[in-house]
């Protein structure tokens, strides 16, 4: 499985929905149940990567004590106790174990990965 900070949903060919009947009859799904169904998407991808659901793995995480009540300074706090190779992992982890919502989740992996790009960047005198 690719590493890559941000789950994307594999194509499945060029037909990317439903075909719109001619009468246009077919119901556009909203917003909210396509943020739904990314959020449900992204917790069985997590739950299928980290052996919780289906095959069983061997984790070698520490994992650390986040949970939902958490803010995302105090997580970030939590975090630095980690190895920053698997600081998105953790999230991750907490995200398949019902410990941390989608949306947090979400929000804290692009800050990680923004943090990373900016680690990256040299500064010139």
């Amino acid at each position: 499985m690719d590493d890559d900070l941000v789950y994307k949903k594999p194509r499945q060919g060029p037909n990317i929905g439903p075909a719109l009947s001619p009468s246009g009859d077919s119901p556009l799904p909203t917003l909210a149940s396509l943020q739904e169904k990314q959020r449900s998407e992204l917790i069985e991808m997590t739950q299928v990567r980290y052996g919780i659901k289906g095959t069983r793995l061997q984790i070698n995480l520490t994992p650390l004590q986040i949970h939902s009540a958490m803010t995302e300074a105090q997580i970030f706090k939590a975090l630095l106790a980690a190895p920053e190779s698997e600081r998105a992992d953790q999230i991750l982890y907490a995200l398949a174990k019902g410990e941390l919502g989608a949306d947090m989740a979400n929000q804290i992996l692009a800050s990680l990965a923004l943090l990373g790009k900016f680690k990256k960047i040299k500064i010139e005198s």
